[in-house]
């Protein structure tokens, strides 16, 4: 079937939204039916009403209904996905009924094969009958310790790269195998940053090492990477003006062509402060696109609008309209989009 101009551009968004429980009038169930998007991103707490509960997740079953609900909209499988990657990132929680997952951090500490075996053969159970596809995680940083934003928050396994991949690779290829795909993050690496790109620009130009870029080169090279999650952190030594993910130096030069990643290149949410304090919604998509982002996961959680997707698409159809933007561009990212899905 023939897409409308919408619908293409539909297909690079990952969208967030407020429901637990879904039905076909639902406003995510008409993105989905009407821009055809490529998948959802769930949550556990809305961050504008607070607390547990308030959001998309509140038990196993609730969550595999959920699922359920959403590929109802579809003839083929869509991304459903989530942020578990254990500790303080958890989605899934105790209280709603899930085991505790340790963070990464606790992992690298513990460095045993069999234990990361074993936790990702439980964490691969639990997305798989919640029906979730997608995990944004691993986190490829490195451990630079508790003064930088990362390590702080317990989520970097190691600073030692080898170590990084040993234990990845472990998670990657165990989801994998419940057909769950992996999406590593913060490329080129935003271990030793200091600021949260949540509130700002994090500049990363001093601290920052080509260490950082050993376990992206080493894994796209054993082929098991599908999709990469590019920061919005600032790099001067690649790009004096821009930061990564709006950074053709970045996510094309760089991990494209020097890295020779083939798979899917994902942005880190443009709604956090490092990029809508600072650019508009038809630049941001403007410079991400020609710098080679292929899917923008739009949260929609840091302040929740309604209307965000609509707006999204049509900032996107005045950079095509004002020859900006190429269709190509976009076709070509949703043929790397739609080869990754059909193997879902």
């Amino acid at each position: 079937m023939t897409k409308t101009l919408d619908q293409k551009i539909g297909q690079l968004m990952i969208a967030g939204f407020r429901e637990n429980e879904i039905s076909k009038a639902s406003d995510i169930s008409k993105y989905i039916r009407d821009y055809n998007i490529s998948g959802v991103i769930l949550y556990d707490e809305d961050m504008e009403k607070g607390g547990s509960f308030s959001r998309n997740i509140n038990s196993p079953n609730q969550l595999k209904n959920l699922s359920r609900s959403i590929q109802n909209n579809v003839d083929n499988p869509i991304f459903i996905s989530i942020d578990q990657e254990g500790g303080k990132v958890s989605r899934l929680k105790e209280e709603y009924g899930f085991p505790s997952f340790p963070s990464w951090q606790e992992i690298g500490k513990l460095d045993d094969i069999s234990e990361t075996k074993k936790l990702a053969e439980s964490l691969a159970n639990h997305l798989d009958y919640c029906g979730i596809n997608l995990n944004y995680a691993p986190v490829l940083d490195l451990n630079y310790g508790e003064k930088t934003y990362i390590g702080n928050a317990h989520r970097a396994l190691s600073k030692n790269p080898e170590k990084i991949i040993e234990h990845s690779s472990i998670l990657i290829k165990t989801l994998k195998k419940k057909n769950i795909f992996s999406c590593v993050k913060h490329f080129p690496g935003q271990g030793s940053g200091l600021g949260d790109t949540h509130q700002g620009i994090d500049d990363i130009s001093n601290t920052w090492s080509k260490q950082e870029l050993i376990p992206y080169e080493t894994m796209i090279n054993s082929g098991i990477l599908d999709m990469v999650m590019i920061s919005h952190v600032f790099h001067r030594l690649y790009d004096s003006k821009l930061p990564a993910s709006l950074s053709k130096n970045i996510a094309t030069e760089l991990l494209r062509k020097k890295l020779h990643f083939e798979g899917v290149i994902i942005c880190d949410d443009p709604s956090m402060k490092a990029i809508s304090n600072n650019y508009s919604l038809e630049d941001t998509f403007t410079y991400m696109i020609n710098a080679g982002i292929d899917i923008f996961c739009l949260g929609n959680n840091l302040e929740f609008d309604p209307y965000y997707v609509p707006k999204c698409v049509q900032a996107i159809k005045k950079g095509i309209n004002k020859k900006k933007i190429s269709i190509e561009k976009i076709e070509q990212s949703i043929l790397r989009i739609n080869k990754l899905k059909d193997k879902l």
